[in-house]
């Protein structure tokens, strides 16, 4: 598909002659990323624990869940995490259920009395309900034993928007902190202790936390307090939950940027020599190896497994597998995610075919399918690929009897929301992003007149919108400009991600002199290219094989692409990965 290059302007002159110590590239770089300044750089290229991580102290309600806690812990209190069923409330629930364990342990507290509970995906749906409050105040159907009632719960990655069931768990003598990070409801669970960054007139000063990296700031603060009170905890102990916030950072989508930048880097210093045995079960099954992962080793091979579990089952597979401190044990639950992960993968692929028959013809506006049958765990990912196939915004909704669960996916341009809203008298509840969103509807009736407002509301914003998708291009730069001091550069702006992400270049006007591809069916394209002044460079485009058709040797192409290495039997050599290419003359 067509797509607008986007190129930064050039940084100006003198922001080069004021860092001449500095490749001109990666000022470049700096300059698009809005690193201007000596302390910027400092900070950005550099980062550091004492000086660039937020206290936990800055939240204005942590000294009350610190005591909060350590009541319950002198008392003898059933305590229970409940968590998402996601990547993000996996990890944030493994956190806390593990620290509040360690320091339960450390101070001689009942460490058996920490409790956890994840809800169904498709039985119970997101967030704390009501029902699972009535379970708590009776003592029954937590995650693992539920003995006692709950007298404390700490919601992680939920909450916020779950005033009724907070509220009837303070009738029922539950004390709740709630550690979340999503948008503001309208009405606030006031009669809980609320961690959460956005809350009106928080202090705190990072607003992107993932959900883990909230629970991380409580486990921060009860590290700290736990040391006051005589346990003997090394300085920094709590920075082995690190791997947790590494992952949940990443799989969640947040910026990496300022304080949740330096909590990435930390972080994947720690999942490199992580301590759990279930992740590093997880890893070695998944094909990582430790000392070698990235973001990327978290976004396509960590991260989808965890998720893959409440996708499918329930995610207490999931959270089951973090928290498993036996190696054997450990390793059968990683082999069972895996398995998991594969009918994931095969059964978002068929439903992703089943949804492409009901296109009869190329979709120019919105595209909105149900089906009996699709997982409302799965159709988000059916959406995503149908947006990145056909560049409009996507719904595709499971259907269960007269009962619709939808996920929404759209274009940097369009933003679903108003959609929604227009919609919300037809709708049983929605929620999430401009970009992404999910929903559900409660009949036939209603999922008609839903969607045809919803169209209808899309369409018009498609009038008043550019649909051409757009690739953001940090620099122009010769073939002649890739070079190992480059690359230097660049491994310097690591960690990559939402808000930071790989930098990509453009090269104009190169001529094609080598051409094949690569991988199963051809799927992969290999170029050689070189420059007018004759610098060759050897190029690899995942997913590009369908272009072998159309590209000869000798045409001149415009190719945007990334800086990488490719390492065979010792050998190391630079190339580009393509990212896109357009043909000037065949």
């Amino acid at each position: 598909m067509l797509k607008h290059w986007a190129v930064s302007p050039q940084a100006p002159e003198l922001f080069f002659a004021q860092f001449p110590e500095f490749h001109p590239v990666l000022l470049q770089l700096l300059h698009n990323r809005g690193i201007k300044t000596q302390e910027q750089m400092d900070a950005y290229l550099d980062p550091d624990w004492g000086r660039d991580v937020c206290s936990p102290t800055l939240f204005r309600q942590m000294p009350e869940a610190v005591a909060r806690v350590f009541a319950a812990f002198e008392r003898g209190e059933q305590i229970t995490v409940h968590g998402d069923y996601d990547a993000d409330g996996v990890c944030g629930s493994t956190l806390l259920i593990s620290s509040l364990r360690e320091i339960a342990r450390a101070l001689n507290f009942d460490a058996t009395k920490i409790d956890y509970y994840i809800p169904h995906r498709e039985l119970e749906g997101y967030g704390l309900s009501p029902e699972t409050v009535e379970q708590f105040s009776g003592g029954a159907g937590s995650g693992s034993a539920g003995k006692d009632k709950t007298k404390l719960l700490i919601t992680v990655d939920c909450g916020i928007s779950n005033k009724p069931a907070i509220d009837l768990a303070k009738s029922y003598g539950i004390d709740t902190i709630v550690c979340d990070h999503h948008t503001m409801p309208k009405e606030l669970p006031e009669s809980a202790i609320l961690i959460h960054p956005l809350v009106p007139g928080e202090t705190f000063p990072n607003k992107f936390l993932c959900g883990t990296g909230v629970a991380f700031k409580l486990a921060c603060a009860l590290y700290d307090e736990a040391r006051t009170r005589g346990a003997a905890f090394p300085p920094g102990q709590e920075k082995w939950l690190l791997d947790l916030v590494a992952i949940a950072t990443v799989t969640d989508m947040v910026p990496i940027t300022g304080e949740n930048r330096v909590l990435e880097t930390f972080g994947l210093l720690v999942l490199n020599k992580t301590k759990r045995p279930g992740l590093r079960a997880l890893i070695e099954i998944a094909g990582g190896k430790l000392g070698e992962l990235n973001t990327t080793s978290i976004g396509f091979q960590i991260g989808p497994r965890l998720n893959a579990a409440g996708r499918m089952k329930h995610a207490y597979d999931a959270l089951e597998l973090m928290i498993e401190e036996d190696e054997t044990v450990a390793m059968t639950k990683a082999m069972h995610l895996q398995e998991t992960n594969k009918a994931r993968q095969a059964r978002s692929d068929e439903m992703y075919k089943e949804a492409k028959k009901q296109l009869t013809e190329t979709p120019t506006d919105c595209i909105i399918l149900a089906q009996d049958g699709w997982q409302a765990g799965l159709v988000g990912l059916v959406a995503g690929k149908l947006l990145n196939e056909f560049n409009v915004p996507v719904f595709i909704f499971g259907k269960t009897g007269d009962h619709y669960v939808g996920s929404g996916r759209s274009t940097d341009t369009i933003d679903l929301m108003p959609a929604l809203h227009a919609a919300a008298e037809h709708l049983e509840k929605y929620g999430g992003h401009p970009q992404a969103c999910g929903l559900s509807i409660a009949s036939t009736e209603a999922f008609e007149a839903a969607t045809k407002i919803m169209r209808e509301t899309i369409v018009a914003s498609l009038q008043n919108a550019d649909a051409t998708p757009i690739l953001s291009v940090d620099a122009e730069m010769k073939l002649e400009d890739v070079s190992w001091e480059l690359l230097e550069g660049i491994e310097k702006c690591k960690p990559f991600g939402m808000g930071n992400a790989s930098p990509l270049f453009a090269a104009r006007s190169v001529t094609v002199v080598g051409l094949s591809t690569v991988g199963a069916d051809g799927k992969h394209l290999r170029l050689t290219v070189q420059s007018p002044n004759g610098k060759i460079l050897k190029m690899i485009g995942f997913s590009f094989g369908f272009h072998i058709g159309s590209l000869h040797l000798g045409d001149v192409i415009d190719v945007a692409f990334e800086v990488s290495v490719n390492e065979w039997n010792g050998n190391r050599e630079l190339q580009g990965r393509i990212v896109d290419l357009i043909a000037k003359q065949i």
